[in-house]
């Protein structure tokens, strides 16, 4: 069986969304003004800066990239007794949970960045893969 007969649509929707949280924790989730020295600025803090909650989120985009992987390399997953396509579902739900809440609950000198923004993409991106799995899994 060739490669592109393996990879899902629901493996891409995953696995590019996993990887795209995984990178948006580095990217400025919020910007402070008047923080940048004698100009008056703005500096930024990345994810992982700003809130220690990305290492959860850091977690979860792995565990979404590790079950595309092993779904790709035709592991049988058969003995856990939890399907994949609901451990890519929580992952990505707690994620976005996650970034939902930090988008709501923040300083008040701080603005929202381009960042969060992604990590919220890329965090309904996972969810919308875990579904995908879920209906693909089904037929």
């Amino acid at each position: 069986m060739d490669l592109r007969d393996r990879v899902q649509v629901s493996d891409w929707v995953t696995g590019i969304g996993g990887l795209v949280l995984f990178i948006s924790i580095w990217l400025d989730w919020f910007k402070a003004a008047g923080f940048g020295g004698i100009y008056g600025g703005s500096v930024g803090l990345s994810g992982m800066q700003a809130s220690k909650l990305c290492l959860l989120i850091l977690l979860f985009s792995l565990i979404a990239i590790a079950v595309v992987v092993l779904r790709i390399v035709e592991v049988d997953l058969d003995a856990i007794p939890v399907p994949m396509s609901a451990v890519v579902m929580a992952a990505g739900g707690l994620s976005l949970l996650i970034v939902v809440l930090r988008m709501i609950i923040h300083q008040d000198f701080l603005s929202l960045s381009y960042g969060i923004f992604v990590a919220l993409i890329a965090a309904i991106a996972v969810v919308v893969g875990g579904v995908l799995m879920q209906r693909e899994d089904m037929y």
